[in-house]
């Protein structure tokens, strides 16, 4: 009998643009590895959902900030998105959906907005916790208000109690469940990530560096301080290249050359970004925090080595295929980059992330999600471990 599972999220976990195609990317995994997928979306229809949202949002306004009324809502619904009103709307509509999905063998529950009451075996999965959100600036859930957070941080406390595995993209998500929620370290694994783009590996020019960032948010990706730490390596390697991908200000800087946004789901774009990753000897992204970038494993496919960050899972996706930096530390960032400019070098660690790469598949995320949660009447091989 063929196992079924559900694979819940608050997206559409068909969509490729939902949580940067990763339930898509697991749902496929899945399917692979012989499960048969029953997605599960915990929302109620989209109309009603987003008019919830608005309606949460305008409850717990109490009056308009900057900006006039409409900025202030906008700004509003993320503490909407993470309310307990929207947890519970959100769940009610799960239960109506289980309760008609038939026979499952188990759930894969993405994200911990949301809470399952009733429903068999389930192991959670995502990329960081609730604290590790709030520590980043940059995340929405640092601006929340104390008691939304509070909130959710019981929600997700919850859900790893009630699970019978949490599943984190690196270890970095780990030693926080473990740390901050007091979960035994033997329920909780690192399962890594899949690729979405698997750009294929060429014969290269190493003889010059060709350095590729691609990051969507431009300060959270730490974009300025590449900028600035390229234009002291340009100085003195004049033949270095940057090449910029995402949201990017106009840039006029010797050395740079700027592509905007390229989205993978257009042909043409995605056309572009294969041979920008065939160019490049090295793949650069600091991010400020970083809970499981694909890049890294993407990069890692095309045989690039990378330069990423120490805060976050970077460091389990990029393993000796690079470096790891502070993203604060210019002089750690230029040592960095200097280093991988070296042709051999470059070549060596690139060579390293090919090898790797392998490591990376949503079909052994997915095996490794399966082995943790452990459904009756599949039989899985043993997989290398990647950390």
């Amino acid at each position: 009998m063929t196992v079924r599972i559900g694979l819940v999220s608050a997206g559409d976990s068909r969509d490729p643009v939902t949580w940067s195609g990763t339930p898509k990317g697991l749902a496929g995994g899945l399917a692979e590895a012989g499960v048969e997928v029953v997605h599960l979306r915990a929302a109620p229809a989209p109309r009603l959902d987003a008019l919830a949202l608005r309606a949460v949002a305008a409850r717990r306004l109490r009056r308009p900030l900057e900006g006039g009324l409409v900025a202030s809502l906008r700004r509003n619904r993320n503490v909407a998105v993470a309310s307990h009103e929207m947890a519970a709307l959100r769940s009610l509509a799960l239960r109506r959906k289980l309760s008609r999905a038939g026979r499952l063998d188990g759930l894969v529950q993405i994200g911990t907005e949301y809470w399952l009451s009733v429903g068999p075996r389930t192991v959670t999965f995502e990329d960081r916790t609730v604290p590790q959100a709030v520590a980043s600036p940059y995340s929405f859930a640092h601006r929340l208000p104390p008691q939304v957070i509070e909130a959710w941080r019981e929600r997700q406390r919850r859900a790893y109690e009630q699970a019978v595995a949490c599943c984190m993209t690196s270890s970095w998500g780990v030693e926080s469940i473990v740390r901050d929620y007091g979960i035994a370290r033997d329920k909780v694994h690192a399962v890594g990530v899949g690729r979405n783009h698997s750009p294929q590996p060429v014969e290269r020019d190493w003889s010059s560096p060709r350095f590729l960032f691609v990051g969507a948010e431009w300060e959270r990706k730490n974009g300025p301080r590449v900028l600035r730490v390229f234009a002291r390596l340009h100085e003195r390697m004049p033949a270095a290249r940057l090449d910029v991908v995402g949201g990017h200000p106009t840039i006029d800087q010797e050395g740079v050359l700027e592509h905007g946004v390229l989205r993978l789901r257009v042909p043409e774009e995605r056309q572009r970004v294969e041979r920008l990753f065939q160019r490049a000897t090295c793949f650069v992204m600091p991010s400020y925090q970083e809970p499981s970038a694909l890049a890294f494993v993407e990069a890692a496919a095309a045989g690039l080595p990378s330069v990423g960050t120490t805060q976050g899972g970077s460091r389990d996706l990029i393993g000796d295929a690079g470096r790891i930096v502070d993203p604060d530390d210019d002089e750690a960032l230029f040592e960095a980059m200097l280093e991988l400019s070296d042709p051999d070098t470059a070549r060596a660690l690139g060579a390293l992330g090919r090898e790797r790469a392998t490591l990376f598949t949503w079909r052994k995320v997915a095996e490794r999600t399966l082995r943790a949660l452990a459904p009756p009447g599949l039989q899985l091989e043993r997989l290398a471990p990647f950390l």
